[in-house]
Formats: structure tokens, sequence, C-alpha cells
């Protein structure tokens, strides 16, 4: 009977130690969040470009901003869809592919719609279209932002199950 006592605590012991050495280490976690968020940076420096083409007006370079935002969105998503998930990390990285989603969906709805008022001929822009842009920008803009503080909650929550310091 003691034998069987030691035999099954044993057993318990190497049970638990194969979960707890299952989990990904805080390095492994924070290599995992460093890929994810390198592909994320990656499109909103694209999209930042996009709205710096409508900030200062330049409509003949909105469509190539456009273009580089949605093809680094594809690209993006493409690296991230190759990123190993760890044990822990499906949630964040749902999340990112979700983020990348609503730029997509605001790239080739939304923003093709921006440019293409933009584009309008200054003499032919008038008060009505001003008010159509601006009424659609703040719309899309709400969303997005919606959508990068469930990231940023979804990432810090990643963090602090991991002991990591996002900077």
């Amino acid at each position: 009977m003691k034998n069987v006592k030691i035999i099954t605590m044993a057993l318990s012991l190497i049970m638990a130690m194969t979960i707890i050495s299952c989990r990904p280490t805080s390095r492994q976690a924070g290599t995992f969040n460093d890929g994810l968020m390198e592909q994320q940076k990656a499109v909103v420096l694209k999209y930042d470009e996009l709205l710096e083409t409508f900030d200062t007006y330049v409509p003949e370079k909105m469509d190539a901003a456009l273009l580089a935002f949605t093809t680094q969105i594809e690209e993006s998503r493409n690296e991230i869809n190759r990123i190993e998930v760890i044990e822990g990390g499906e949630n964040l990285k749902n999340e990112v592919l979700n983020y990348l989603s609503v730029l997509d969906n605001a790239a080739t709805s939304d923003f093709e719609y921006l440019v293409r008022l933009y584009k309008v001929p200054e003499n032919e822009f008038t008060p009505e279209i001003r008010i159509d842009w601006e009424a659609r920008y703040k719309e899309v803009d709400s969303r997005i932002k919606e959508a990068a503080k469930r990231l940023k909650e979804v990432q810090a929550a990643f963090a602090q199950d991991f002991n990591l310091v996002i900077k």
C-alpha cells in the first residue's frame, strides 16, 4: 500500500512538472509578442503615411499611400499567420488579426471612398462633400480606435500573464 502511495505521488509530481514545463517562458512570450507587434507597427506606419496625405492634401500621393497601406496589411497578415501560437497567446494573435481586418475593411471601403472624394477638383468640392468626407472619416476613425483599444487591452492581459513589460 505504501508503494502505491509513493508511485501515485511520483506520478502526480511528474504530471505537475510536465504541465508547468509546457508553459512558455517569459522570453518566449516576449518573442511571440514582439513578432506580432512588429507586423502591427508596420501597418500603422503605412496608415500614418496615408493620413499624412490627407493632412497635407496631396491627392496625387493618396492612391500610392492607400496601395502601400493595403499591401502592408496583406503582408503583415501573412507574416502573422506564419507565427506559431504559444500556449496562452491565442487571444493576442486573434486580436492582432482582428485589428488588421478592421484596418483592411477601412482601407477597401472607407479610405477608397475618402480618397475619391478628396480628389474631386477644388472648384467642385462643395460644403456637402466636405461634410460627407468628415462624417465618414470620423466614423472610420472611431472604429479603428476601438479596435486598437481592444488590442491594447488584450496585449496588456497577455503581458501581465507572462510578466512582460510592454513599451
